[in-house]
């Protein structure tokens, strides 16, 4: 009992400092992605998704950098790009920056992972989308979909599915008014919609990265999960099927680089994590049709992979060292208003959780892994059949 007992301490200690560590930039970038929503209307990303050859790949890559939106959030916007007749290349770019990426999520990574990977995560998924990109433009195939379109439905894909999870188109308002207006829409999106679209992974993130650093042994590298093509091709395999967004993502990554993990395949970890999920899989096949859903697959996996071969390389090179904020300001002192902050972010995710935003969370979490459950089913029964 008493082992027990340490062991939920430490693993509780562990998710609270991590929680105290990014308060401050996680609250600032939620109040970034509100005004980046209300900023960047509709229109103006149907425009540039529109726009033929890699040029307007480029651009919707870089468009979906910041946009605050997951890897299911991004669906209902890409299939009405899809009925507007957005090329490939401009959907699968976007497809894959968005998730992968955003303005909280960076700042997420600042806190935890330091500005190093803070950096590498924007850039390396600018990269893996014109990866994809590139490839959908020089070896266009055909018409990648059959011409009918899927639905995005909340019940397949959760409350982040909903048409308020992408900019909506704003109304012309009076320079007196406009300001306050913005602001307002801004901070409610920020600390409404969005928090209560990635609280349940948020809160799912801090508690795992608590969980891990307690269990998982204190070197990785003994069990060759140091550095190397081999721990980044077990990160690609756990990232793909698993449905976990980019903040929730980043404490975990934390962890395994604290436990000796390589910052190329935390990368890894990062970028294949939430670009991908069985329920988006589902619907992208349906929308784009298969080919492009493996072009899709293949130029995350490629594009992770090279981004976390090249960020080990290039640190080897210059000879930087990864210093985590998680593990050097761990056992310092920690200043009341950080403490403070960390109150005001746990008070926000018991409001989010009273709105219902931990029970969607689940069901979303719970629908994804029953989809995934019935693919892999599947797959088993065409092998057994083609066996037999």
């Amino acid at each position: 009992m008493g082992a027990l007992a340490t062991w939920l301490t430490q693993a509780g200690w562990e998710a609270w400092n991590m929680t105290v560590l990014a308060a401050p930039f996680l609250l600032l970038g939620l109040a970034m992605a509100g005004f980046v929503h209300v900023l960047l209307p509709e229109r103006v990303v149907q425009r540039y998704l529109g726009r033929p050859g890699l040029g307007g790949a480029a651009t919707a890559a870089a468009i979906g950098v910041p946009l605050p939106v997951c890897s299911c959030g991004v669906l209902p916007l890409v299939v009405e790009m899809k009925r507007k007749r957005a090329t490939d290349a401009a959907s699968m770019s976007f497809l894959t920056t968005t998730p992968e990426s955003g303005v909280d999520s960076v700042l997420f990574s600042w806190a935890l992972l330091g500005p190093l990977m803070a950096v590498a995560r924007p850039v390396a998924a600018f990269t893996t989308a014109m990866v994809g990109a590139t490839w959908m433009t020089l070896f266009p195939g055909g018409p990648a979909g059959s011409g009918e379109e899927e639905k995005v439905s909340e019940a397949s894909c959760g409350s982040c599915c909903s048409s308020e999870a992408v900019p909506a188109q704003e109304e012309p308002e009076g320079d007196r008014a406009g300001f306050v207006s913005t602001t307002t829409k801004a901070l409610r999106y920020g600390f409404g919609e969005l928090l209560d679209d990635i609280a349940f992974w948020l809160v799912l993130g801090l508690v795992l990265a608590g969980v891990l650093s307690a269990v998982l042994p204190n070197d990785l590298a003994v069990y060759g999960l140091g550095g190397g093509l081999w721990p980044m091709l077990v990160m690609l395999t756990i990232g793909i099927p698993l449905y976990i967004c980019a903040s929730a993502s980043t404490p975990v990554a934390a962890t395994l680089l604290a436990k000796g993990l390589s910052p190329g395949a935390a990368l890894v970890f990062l970028l294949a994590g939430p670009a991908t999920n069985a329920a988006s899989l589902v619907v992208l096949t349906r929308t784009f049709g298969g080919r492009f859903v493996r072009v899709y697959l293949s130029s995350v996996a490629a594009g992770s992979l090279l981004c976390g071969l090249l960020l080990d390389a290039v640190m080897a090179a210059v000879g930087w060292t990864l210093v985590l904020p998680a593990v050097t300001t761990a056992h310092e002192h920690t200043a009341p208003w950080e403490v403070a902050l960390a109150g005001v972010l746990v008070l926000l995710l018991v409001g989010s959780a009273v709105r219902g935003s931990l029970l969607r969370g689940w069901a979303e979490f719970a629908g994804g892994a029953g989809t995934l459950g019935r693919l892999a089913l599947s797959r088993l029964g065409l092998a057994s059949q083609k066996t037999s």
